[in-house]
């Protein structure tokens, strides 16, 4: 079942997202987001959450910027991967922007994550921009992937 996360959540939620993006720790400095700041964007944006047999396991942070709709964080357990939960939230957080007015959907991802790329383009996302990070978050130098699609 995929449905809008509580903000009790953001314990598990944040658990969830560093586990998938462990992967991450060759150039990220520490966790990829904490339950304060999974709080702090509840505030203002929606994260989505898929729900088993009363267990999470997988979330999706969903934001509306104007006519754009953003994406980010999407994670799975790594119990629950290729079963369509990652399709599922990301359907849900489109669907969500598209409902706001968006137009299109944006994400980013870190160039080294060189498997997702593909995976995004087969869901119809395309690259828009590639520019170095100016982020502290990480190492070593990198660079951001930015992907839309028309919604």
């Amino acid at each position: 079942m995929i449905r809008r996360a509580e903000k009790s959540e953001a314990g598990e939620i944040a658990r969830i997202i560093n586990a998938a993006f462990e992967v991450e720790r060759e150039f990220r400095k520490g966790d990829r987001t904490s339950a304060a700041e999974i709080s702090r964007l509840l505030e203002r944006d929606v994260f989505f959450v898929a729900e088993e047999a009363g267990r999470l396991i997988g979330a999706v942070h969903t934001a509306v910027e104007g006519a754009s709709g953003y994406f980010g964080m999407l994670a799975v357990d790594s119990s629950s991967r290729r079963t369509g939960v990652g399709q599922a939230l990301l359907a849900a957080a489109e669907e969500h922007c598209r409902q706001a007015g968006c137009t299109k959907m944006t994400m980013s991802t870190g160039e080294d994550r060189k498997e997702l790329i593909p995976y995004y383009e087969r869901l119809g996302y395309r690259v828009t921009a590639i520019e170095p990070s100016t982020s502290p978050a990480f190492k070593r130098p990198i660079r951001i992937v930015r992907m839309a699609k028309p919604i």
